[in-house]
C-alpha cells in the first residue's frame, strides 16, 4: 500500500493541471509545442489488474496479491462518506459496486457446432462419443488490488483559538465549520481528479496498444476525398461534424450489440446504454451544438444522446488568456502497464504516450472505476505546546481495464511507428521480411535502408535483400499522419556470411 500526502499529489500533480496553475518547474520540456502538460506517471496511481489463470504457480506474486486483496476484502471494516462525488467523471462507484468487480472471472464459452450425433454410418458408427470425453474451458481471473492511501498534511490549532472559539455556540460552528469545509473541499476534489487521471490511463493504454482509436478525420477524407478539412479547422466544417456526429452514433450502437471489436482481449462483450460511459470534449460538443443541430429542423434524427461535456482530459495547463484546446484535448502520460520507474540510475525507457485532439470517448462502466473508503480523521494533543493536530485521511481504489469495451476518437491522429522484428540478421543473399507497429493500425509504412552497399529494401512491402557482401545496413521505417506529422524508426540488420 502506498502512503502519499495528499497535499503532495495535488499541488504538485493533479491540482495544477486542473486548475491552471501549472508552473514551469512542472513542465514537460519533452512535450510537444503548444501543449503545457508535463509527462504523467501513472504507474503508481492507476492498477490495470493481474491475470491469474489455472497455470499460475502457487506463492508467485500475483497469486499472493490476489490472495492478500481477498483476505483484505473478508477483514477490513468500510466507513464511508456518501457526500463524495466523482466529479467531472461518473465513473465513482459505490463500495459492492466497486468490490465487485475487484476479481473479474471470463470464461471462453464453446462455440456452438451442428449436431451430428445421429448422423449413423454404415458400419454401425457416429460422432456423439465426444460427448463422453472431456473438454476443458479456458478460465481466467483478472485482480485489481492497488489502493492508496492519501492523508492531508496536520493542520494545527492552539488551546487559546479552541477556547476563544467556545464562548458561544455559533462562534465555535464557525470556526469548526471553516476549517472542515475547506478539507472536504480538498478531498472532493481529489476524487474529482482521480477520476481524471483514471480515464487518462485508459486513454493512454488504448493508445499505446493502437486499439480501437478512430481518427475521425481520416475517416472523413477517407470517404469523401475532401482534403481542405484539416486539424485546425475541423471545428467549422459542418460536412466534417455531420459526418463525424453519424460516426460516432453507429460506433455507439454496435457496442450495444455483442461483439469482440471494441476491447483489447478481443472477448465478446456487450456495453448497454445504461452500462455505458460516454464523454466528449467541450470544444467538439459546443461545435456540434452550433453547426449541426442549430441549423437542423429535426435535431432529434441527428443530435448524439447519454454524452456527458467535459472540459478537459488530463489538465488545462496554464495559459489564462485563451482557452488552450490543444493541451485540454492531450493526453501526455506513461501508461500504468509501463510499471514503475527503474530503480538504481538505470535509464527510463518506458513509452510516454502523447496525443492531441482526443475528441472523445465511450467506455463501458468496468473499464474505468474509481472509490473512496475508510475515510476517516485523527486529533493529537502536544501537551508541552498546548496545540491540537488534526489529520484527514482516505483509501483510494481505482482501477483501468483495458480488456473490456472501449473507443477513442481523435482528429488527426499523431502517428506512431515501431520496427517489431525479433530477428534483425540476414544471410548474404538471402532475404528478411520487415514488420513495424503503427498508430493508426492501418497506416502506410515507407521502407528504406541508409546505403545500398549490403542491401535494398522494397519500399511498399518492408522485403528486405541482402547482396552478397557482409556487413550492416541501417532499416527505417516511416509513416506519415493525416496532419503531415510525419514519424520513424531505425534500427540496424546485419548481413552475415552464413
Amino acid at each position: 500500500m502506498l502512503i502519499n500526502q495528499i497535499a503532495d499529489a495535488l499541488n504538485y500533480g493533479f491540482y495544477p493541471e486542473a486548475t491552471g496553475t501549472l508552473s514551469a518547474d512542472n513542465a514537460d520540456a519533452g512535450a510537444d509545442s503548444g501543449i503545457e502538460l508535463f509527462k504523467d506517471d501513472l504507474s503508481n496511481v492507476v492498477d490495470v489488474g493481474r491475470v491469474v489463470t489455472a497455470e499460475t504457480p502457487y506463492g508467485s506474486q500475483a497469486m499472493n496479491q490476489a490472495l492478500k486483496r481477498i483476505y483484505d476484502k473478508v477483514g477490513q471494516t468500510i466507513y464511508q462518506d456518501g457526500s463524495i462525488t466523482s466529479g467531472g467523471f461518473d465513473i465513482y462507484a459505490t463500495d459492492a459496486e466497486y468490490g465487485s468487480v475487484l476479481e473479474k472471472i471470463r470464461v471462453e464459452a464453446p462455440d456452438f457446432d451442428d449436431n451430428d450425433a445421429w448422423n449413423f454410418t454404415e458400419d454401425g458408427g457416429s460422432s456423439h462419443e465426444e460427448m463422453f470425453g472431456y473438454h476443458a474451458v479456458d478460465v481466467n481471473a483478472k485482480y485489481f488490488n492497488s489502493t492508496t492511501t492519501f492523508r492531508t498534511k496536520p493542520y494545527t490549532i492552539t488551546e487559546k483559538q479552541w477556547r476563544s472559539a467556545f464562548q458561544s455556540r455559533g462562534e465555535m460552528i464557525r470556526f469548526i465549520g471553516a476549517i472542515e469545509q475547506r478539507v472536504l473541499a480538498k478531498r472532493r476534489l481529489a476524487i474529482n481528479l482521480l477520476s481524471h487521471k483514471a480515464v487518462t490511463a485508459l486513454i493512454a493504454e488504448k493508445l499505446k496498444d493502437g486499439n480501437n482509436v478512430v481518427d475521425l478525420l481520416a475517416e472523413y477524407i477517407t470517404a469523401t476525398g475532401d482534403s481542405t478539412v484539416d486539424a485546425t479547422n475541423w471545428n467549422v466544417s459542418k460536412p466534417f461534424l455531420l459526418f463525424a456526429n453519424t460516426y460516432i452514433r453507429t460506433i455507439a450502437d454496435l457496442m450495444v450489440e455483442p461483439t469482440a471489436l471494441y476491447n483489447n482481449a478481443a472477448y465478446v462483450s456487450q456495453t448497454t446504454e445504461a452500462d455505458r460511459r460516454f464523454y466528449l470534449i467541450s470544444d467538439f460538443s459546443r461545435a456540434l451544438e452550433s453547426y449541426v443541430y442549430r441549423s437542423s429542423y429535426n435535431d432529434e434524427y441527428v443530435k448524439l444522446t447519454g454524452y456527458k461535456t467535459i472540459a478537459y482530459w488530463q489538465g488545462v495547463g496554464s495559459d489564462r488568456n485563451r482557452t488552450n484546446y490543444l493541451t485540454r484535448s492531450t493526453v501526455n502520460a506513461i501508461p500504468p502497464s509501463e510499471g514503475k520507474a527503474p530503480e538504481g540510475g538505470s535509464p527510463d525507457n518506458r513509452k510516454v504516450v502523447r496525443q492531441s485532439n482526443i475528441v472523445g470517448i465511450i467506455f463501458g462502466k468496468q473499464a474505468c472505476m474509481i472509490n473512496a473508503q475508510q475515510l476517516e480523521s485523527g486529533v493529537e494533543y502536544n501537551n508541552f505546546d498546548k496545540w491540537y493536530n488534526t489529520v484527514h485521511m482516505f483509501e483510494a481504489g481505482y482501477f483501468v481495464d483495458a480488456d473490456e469495451n472501449a473507443v477513442i476518437f481523435t482528429i488527426g491522429t499523431k502517428p506512431t511507428v515501431e520496427i517489431t522484428n525479433d530477428t534483425l540478421s540476414v544471410v548474404k543473399s538471402q532475404t528478411l521480411q520487415m514488420t513495424a507497429k503503427t498508430t493508426p493500425p492501418d497506416a502506410v509504412v515507407a521502407w528504406s535502408v541508409d546505403a545500398t552497399t549490403y542491401a535494398t529494401i522494397d519500399s511498399s512491402t518492408g522485403l528486405l535483400t541482402a547482396k552478397s557482401s557482409a556487413g550492416s545496413v541501417d532499416v527505417t521505417a516511416t509513416v506519415t499522419g493525416v496532419d503531415g506529422t510525419t514519424v520513424t524508426s531505425t534500427v540496424t540488420v546485419t548481413v552475415t556470411n552464413s
